[in-house]
C-alpha cells in the first residue's frame, strides 16, 4: 500500500486496528470513528495478529490487559511483522514502568488513557496516520530514487539505438512493473509516428499495433497534444471520444489505462515512452507518474546521446572516404605520368618487334624484352596500389573496419613513396627511405595504414622548401623492440609553430591556404593509428621540420566482434 501524495489528507485510506477484550469498547470506537476511518477490530491478541496477516494496516491501538499475552507484547509482535505499523497503547492500568519501557524499546507511538476523549482520540490517530503515510512515501520516493540512478547509469552506457531501447522496456516491464511499455517516435517531419519497440517482446499484440499508424492526418488531437509535450492518459471509458487509430490501440492493449509520456528533447519532442495495466493493475497514481517523468528525462538523454554518436560515426566514415577521395585526386595527375613514362618503353617495344622477327639480335630481344616486362611490372604495381587505396570505408570506434592481415610496413612505406616520387621531384625535393630488414611484421588493415603513411608524406613533401629533404625510417620500435614498429616521417621544412603543435590533429585545423587542404588529414590519420592500438605525435621546431613518429604494436588490436 502506497500513499498517493494528492490523498495524505484522505485518512479513510489508511486502516485502523483497535484490539480491546471489552467488546463495548470495540462497539464505541467503531461507531465513534467509522465515518471518518477505515475500523478492523479485534477481540483478543490473537484475532488481532491474524487480522494484520490478511489486511495492510497503517495503525494499531492495544488495550494493556488482555487475557493470554500483554498490550505491549502484542504491540511487540505487531512490530515484528512490519515495523512501519504505528502502534498506540490504549490503558487504564498501565505504570510507568510498563509504559516506560514500552516506549524506549520503541514498540508504541503513543500512549491513551481510558476512558478516553474523542476529540484527543481522533486528533491522535489522524496525526498517527499522517507520519505513517509520510514514512511510506518517503520509502516510495528512495526506492524510485535508487531505481532511476541505477536505470540512468546503465542507460547512460548504451551507446547502440536498438539494445538502448531494448534496455529501455524492459526495464519500464520488469524493474518498474508496468504491464506493458512501448516507445513512439516521430518522423522526420514532425507530422507521422512509428513504433520504436515494445515489452513484453513476445506479444502478437505488438504485431497487430505495428499495423496502426499514428499521424497528424488520423490522429490531429493526440499526435498534437504529444508534439507540445502534453502527458497524456488513454482510458477505456473514454474508448468513444478517441480518435479511430487511438482507439484501436486501446482495443487492442485491452488495458483500462495507458499513460503516454513525451520523451521532449533538447529542440523537439522525440516520441513518446508509453506504459500500460493490461493485466488489471490498479490505476496509475501521482507516484508512478512522478517516477516515470523521471524515467521519460533520462531516456531521452540516452537516446539523443545513442543518435548523436551513431550521427558521428556515419559522418566520420563519410569523411574517410572523402578524405580517401581527395587524397586520389591529388595523386590522379601523378599517377598518369607515373603510368605514361613505362608506357613508352613498353609502346617502343611492340613497335620494334615486328620489324625484328628473324633477327638475330640477343640485346634487343632480351634487354629491350626484360626492360618492357619490368615497365608493364611497374604499372600493374601502381594500379594495384591504387585500386587498394580506393577500396573501402573507415575505421570503426573499436578497430578499424576491414579484413586485417600481416602487413609488412617497410614495404608499404616504399609503395608511397614510389607514388609520391613525382609529386616530389615536382618541388626537387629527395625522398629518402629507410627501412630496417629486421622490423617485425604487423596485423592491421593494410589500406588504412597506407593512407596514413601518404597524409603524412604528401603533407611532408608539401612543406618542404626546393632542395630539401623528406626522409622515411621504418624499424623495431626503440621502446619496445620485441612487439613494436615505429615509422619516422622527417622534412627540412619550416617547422610547426609551438602553439600550432597541440593542435595539429584536431579536425580541420590546418597552416595551409584554404584551396590546399581540409584540416582533415592528420586527424583522420591520428584515428587511424589508434584504432590499430597505436599512437602518433610530432616533434618540431621553427625552422628546424617537423617528425611525425607512428607506433604500430605488432599484434594490434582485437578486431570488433
Amino acid at each position: 500500500m502506497r500513499p498517493k501524495p494528492k490523498s495524505l489528507l484522505d485518512h479513510r485510506e489508511f486502516p485502523v486496528l483497535y484490539v480491546d477484550d471489552e467488546p463495548e469498547n470495540l462497539r464505541i470506537f467503531e461507531l465513534t470513528f467509522k465515518r471518518q476511518l477505515s475500523i478492523l477490530t479485534a477481540q483478543s491478541a490473537a484475532e488481532g495478529l491474524q487480522v494484520l496477516n490478511e489486511n495492510p494496516v497503517a495503525v494499531v491501538l492495544s488495550d494493556q490487559r488482555m487475557p493470554g499475552m500483554t498490550g505491549t507484547e502484542f504491540l511487540a509482535r505487531v512490530r515484528e511483522i512490519d515495523e512501519k505499523t504505528i502502534r498506540i497503547l490504549v490503558t487504564a492500568y498501565g505504570d510507568v514502568e510498563t509504559l516506560s519501557v514500552a516506549i524506549n524499546d520503541g514498540q508504541i507511538y503513543r500512549f491513551l488513557p481510558k476512558p478516553w476523549d474523542a476529540d484527543d482520540m481522533g486528533l491522535t490517530l489522524r496525526r498517527a496516520i499522517e507520519v505513517y503515510a509520510l514514512d511510506r512515501e518517503r520509502d516510495a520516493l528512495l526506492w524510485e530514487l535508487t531505481q532511476l540512478n541505477t536505470i540512468s547509469r546503465s542507460l547512460h552506457c548504451q551507446l547502440e539505438p536498438e539494445p538502448l531501447i531494448e534496455f529501455l522496456l524492459e526495464c519500464a516491464h520488469k524493474e518498474l512493473g508496468f504491464d506493458g511499455a512501448s516507445l513512439l517516435f516521430f518522423e522526420a517531419d514532425g507530422e507521422r509516428l512509428r513504433w520504436g519497440g515494445f515489452a513484453p517482446e513476445a506479444s502478437e499484440i505488438h504485431d497487430r499495433l505495428q499495423e496502426i499508424h499514428l499521424s497528424m492526418a488520423n490522429a490531429p488531437s493526440f499526435v498534437g497534444r504529444l508534439s507540445k509535450g502534453e502527458t497524456q492518459t488513454l482510458r477505456v471509458e473514454d474508448l468513444s471520444d478517441l480518435e479511430t487509430p487511438v482507439r484501436q490501440w486501446v482495443t487492442e492493449v485491452s488495458a483500462d489505462e495507458i499513460v503516454v509520456v513525451p520523451l521532449i528533447g533538447k529542440k523537439d519532442v522525440v516520441g513518446a515512452l508509453t506504459v500500460d495495466n493490461r493485466s488489471g493493475g490498479s490505476p496509475f497514481g501521482a507516484d508512478e507518474r512522478t517516477l516515470l517523468d523521471g524515467l521519460s528525462i533520462q531516456a531521452v538523454i540516452a537516446i539523443e546521446n545513442a543518435r548523436l554518436v551513431d550521427d558521428l560515426r556515419r559522418s566520420r566514415e563519410q569523411v574517410l572516404r572523402a578524405d580517401r577521395l581527395g587524397t586520389l585526386g591529388t595523386l590522379a595527375a601523378g599517377l598518369a605520368h607515373e603510368i605514361n613514362n613505362p608506357l613508352v618503353s613498353v609502346h617502343t617495344f611492340l613497335s620494334l618487334a615486328p620489324g625484328k622477327r628473324g633477327d638475330d639480335e640477343p640485346e634487343f630481344w632480351e634487354n629491350y624484352h626484360a626492360l618492357a616486362c619490368g615497365e608493364v611490372e611497374r604499372i600493374r604495381r601502381l594500379v594495384s596500389t591504387m585500386s587498394r587505396l580506393g577500396r573501402g570505408g573507415g575505421a570503426g570506434a573499436n578497430g578499424a573496419v576491414g579484413e586485417r592481415e600481416s602487413v609488412d610496413v617497410g614495404e608499404l612505406a616504399s609503395e608511397v613513396v614510389t607514388l609520391l616520387e613525382r609529386e616530389a621531384r615536382a618541388k626537387n625535393v629527395t625522398l629518402v627511405l629507410d627501412a630496417d630488414p629486421e622490423t617485425p611484421r604487423v596485423q592491421a588493415v593494410r589500406d588504412h595504414l597506407h593512407q596514413v603513411f601518404l597524409n603524412l608524406l604528401l603533407n611532408a613533401v608539401q612543406a618542404t622548401p626546393e632542395h630539401g629533404k623528406v626522409r622515411v625510417v621504418v624499424g623495431p620500435d626503440p621502446e619496445r623492440p620485441e612487439d613494436g614498429v615505429c615509422v619516422q616521417v622527417n622534412d627540412t621544412g619550416p617547422g610547426i609553430l609551438e602553439e600550432h603543435l597541440e593542435r595539429v590533429f584536431d579536425p580541420f585545423f590546418t597552416t595551409k591556404e584554404p584551396d590546399e587542404g581540409t584540416g582533415l588529414g592528420l586527424m583522420i590519420s591520428h584515428q587511424i593509428v589508434a584504432d590499430h592500438g597505436g599512437s602518433i605525435d610530432v616533434r618540431s621546431r621553427p625552422g628546424e621540420g617537423a617528425t611525425f613518429f607512428v607506433r604500430l604494436p605488432v599484434q594490434g588490436v582485437p578486431e570488433p566482434r
